[in-house]
C-alpha cells in the first residue's frame, strides 16, 4: 500500500533519510522539513519532497570553490 499512496510515514521516512525518528520529529518541529498532515494527526512525507530536501544542502567540492574563487578573482581584475 505504501508504494500506491506514494507517501510515506514518519519511521519509514526516518530509515529512508538514514536518521532517527527522534530527529525527524525535531526537524519537523522546525518545521525544517515538509510533510503532509492531513488528518491533524499522523504525518506523511513525499519521497521527492525528502530527495529535493536533501539535494539542497549540498556542499561543494574544494574544486568548486577554487573554480568560483579563481573566476571572481579574473572578474575584479578585469573591472579595474
Amino acid at each position: 500500500m505504501e508504494n500506491e499512496r506514494n507517501l510515506m510515514t514518519t519511521t519509514e521516512a526516518a530509515r529512508y533519510l538514514g536518521v532517527k525518528p527522534s530527529y525527524l520529529y525535531k526537524m519537523m518541529m522546525r518545521r525544517a522539513i515538509p510533510y503532509y498532515k492531513p488528518g491533524g494527526k499522523l504525518c506523511f512525507f513525499a519521497k521527492e519532497d525528502l530527495d529535493a530536501w536533501l539535494k539542497r544542502v549540498r556542499v561543494k567540492s574544494q574544486d568548486e570553490i577554487d573554480s568560483e574563487t579563481s573566476r571572481y578573482l579574473a572578474n575584479r581584475e578585469k573591472d579595474k
